[in-house]
């Protein structure tokens, strides 16, 4: 059956995060793009601030809690709503309210319910996990296929649940010239300039970014688009390390386009990921990445058939780090063949179009029976 051929879905999803962060931004474009396919989509949330930034992006959104594991009477509530709105589907955006969430669809009777894997440490650490896997949920999606063969070790018994579909993200807009871009910004034209995107956070490890530019040539920059708790305590890191002036803060930016078109390559140094989203993002737009060993980074960054890469993995250490930038930053040559690269593997392998093949061939297949 074509696409064109298909009924649409009501599909719900819930997301529990505290915080707007890159999870809830992957689920939002998930959600847009599935409501642009024609599908009736509605993002459930515990928070007030991120149900309204995934409104502002487009998504029908309203409140619903789920507590902890002990608030059955949320779980409760939340079948109420699924049997009033009687979805297709239900996406459970957030690990730690699978519980909860899945018990709700089960009760309302939810022909399909599929979890979203989007970090390394979302694993199925005690029984209740792994029974609520077993029992209740149809798919497991991950975003990235080192995290599906982990679970596929720890728990064999469902292996043909486990899936891998690749995070995709919208086109991003028009491109600016390098210099359009840094003028745009504020940064200086003529010098070596690296990127980073990140939450400030003690997960994204900007302060290792930070270490490793010392050991850079002086008239290397550092652009950083993010706020967070740790912006004043970075900015005090900068001025400790003193290198103060060569670190630009640019403060939380809606769009991220300007910047990666401003920069000479992307650097990431977190301490965990799923699949970056901002790695993807600079494929995407023709920009090198340079990551530390997180989840997905090596399966978004390894050579093709020909030896060409689209970036580098490094080590977690300051040094590493360093060593591997001073490596490519200033070739232009390499910089711009693995830029290349990076848009060229984008298309192919991460492309938006293709992430929202992948969901929809999920929700069309027959839901899957329980173990026993």
């Amino acid at each position: 059956m074509s696409r064109q051929d298909r009924a649409p879905l009501r599909i719900i999803a819930h997301n529990g995060a505290p915080e707007w962060g890159g999870g809830e931004i992957a689920l939002t474009h998930l959600l847009l793009g599935l409501a642009g396919r024609g599908h009736r989509v509605t993002l459930l949330c515990n928070r007030r601030l991120v149900a309204e930034a995934a409104r502002e992006r487009g998504v029908e959104t309203r409140l619903l809690r789920l507590g902890g594991d002990l608030a059955v009477h949320d779980a409760v509530r939340l079948a109420l709503v699924l049997r009033r709105e009687r979805p297709d589907v239900v996406i459970v955006g957030t690990f730690r309210k699978l519980w909860l969430a899945a018990a709700a669809a089960r009760m309302a009777l939810v022909p399909k319910l599929v979890v979203r894997i989007g970090l390394s440490s979302d694993t199925a650490r005690n029984f209740k996990y792994r029974l609520v896997m077993r029992r209740w949920v149809d798919h497991i999606v991950f975003v990235a296929d080192v995290m599906r063969k982990s679970y596929a070790e720890t728990l064999p018994e469902l292996t043909d649940r486990l899936v891998t579909i690749s995070k995709g993200i919208p086109p991003l807009g028009p491109r600016l010239t390098k210099e359009m871009a840094r003028r745009a910004l504020g940064l200086p034209l003529e010098v070596p300039l690296l990127g980073n995107v990140s939450r400030l956070v003690s997960q994204k490890r900007v302060s290792r970014l930070m270490e490793a530019q010392v050991f850079l040539p002086e008239n290397a920059r550092l652009a950083i688009a993010g706020d967070g708790p740790l912006r004043s305590a970075l900015g005090q890191k900068a001025r400790a390390l003193r290198i103060r002036d060569r670190v630009h803060f640019l403060g939380h930016q809606q769009n991220i386009a300007p910047l990666l078109d401003a920069v000479d390559a992307l650097v990431i140094t977190s301490n965990r990921e799923g699949m970056s989203s901002a790695m993807l993002e600079a494929m995407a737009r023709g920009v090198p990445v340079i990551s530390t060993d997180v989840s997905g980074a090596r399966e978004a960054l390894e050579p093709d058939a020909e030896g060409r890469a689209p970036g580098l993995v490094t080590g977690f250490t300051p040094p590493e780090i360093a060593s591997a930038l001073n490596s490519v930053l200033y070739d232009r040559s390499i910089l711009d063949e693995m830029g290349r690269t990076a848009e060229r593997c984008y298309r192919e392998r991460f492309s938006y179009e293709r992430m929202l093949d992948g969901w929809e061939g999920l929700f069309y297949e027959t839901p899957r029976a329980p173990l026993s």
